[in-house]
């Protein structure tokens, strides 16, 4: 078959002449099948990354994160000093962002108290290490209030699935609560003033709405009437 513009002789599989690129058509001639001038290109592979290779990633990132203030303590000081504090905030970080991607269905009701439990120990190295002795005064009785608070809230949303606004209207009471005890654990582990000062304004906001959430899921109405409201 030639090109019928400039007679170059083309293959049976050319759609349009190489040299002038005239189209290559003839309605009386039927084009046989060929095989093309040049082969089919691979099909490429897309390759996606898995969740476990994903957290191995990650993972590895962690590691090297808290390896190199560990060499450069130890090349500089000839041993751990400063480098616990960040190996022990990474470690924290990991905890809260990375460890319950681990399982496959993981439970707040757990990994919760897991959270705060890291932010025990990583409080109790940083007493230890500058020998503050505010750790059983201050830091325990702190976190061990707001471990029992969320803990309670996220087991009761998980397994009660009803009356949230109870729920959070006890959790902002005892929110205010937990505030006027840190103030008062402040005051005595540090001597910073002999009464409760600041404490009392986010206390009595959260006990405001609180009782406000409790009394609106008394009320039927009112709940109805904040519904059509607020359109939710």
């Amino acid at each position: 078959m030639y090109c019928i513009k400039c007679g170059v002789e083309l293959a049976d599989s050319e759609q349009r002449c190489p040299l002038c690129g005239t189209r290559v058509y003839h309605p009386d001639l039927e084009r046989p099948d060929a095989d093309p001038l040049f082969p089919p290109d691979p099909p490429v592979s897309r390759y996606k990354v898995t969740q476990a290779g994903g957290l191995f990633i990650t993972t590895s990132i962690f590691l090297l994160g808290m390896l190199m203030p560990l060499i450069c303590d130890i090349s500089l000081n000839g041993g751990v000093s400063w480098s616990g504090i960040v190996i022990g905030a990474v470690l924290l970080a990991y905890v809260f962002a990375v460890l319950p991607f681990w399982f496959k269905s993981p439970n707040p009701v757990v990994f919760v108290p897991v959270d705060l439990a890291a932010c025990a120990v990583f409080l109790l190295y940083l007493d230890l290490y500058f020998d503050g002795g505010w750790f059983m005064t201050f830091a325990f009785p702190t976190v061990g209030c707001a471990c029992v608070i969320s803990t309670a809230v996220v087991a009761l949303c998980r397994y009660v699935r009803r009356g949230y606004l109870y729920i959070f209207g006890g959790a902002f009471i005892l929110s205010g609560g937990a505030i006027l005890l840190t103030e008062a654990l402040l005051n005595y582990t540090f001597g910073l003033h002999s009464r409760l000062v600041w404490s009392l304004y986010p206390c009595a906001a959260a006990a405001v709405i609180g009782l406000w959430l409790i009394i609106v899921a008394i009320s039927p109405r009112l709940r109805t009437a904040l519904q059509k409201k607020f359109f939710v």
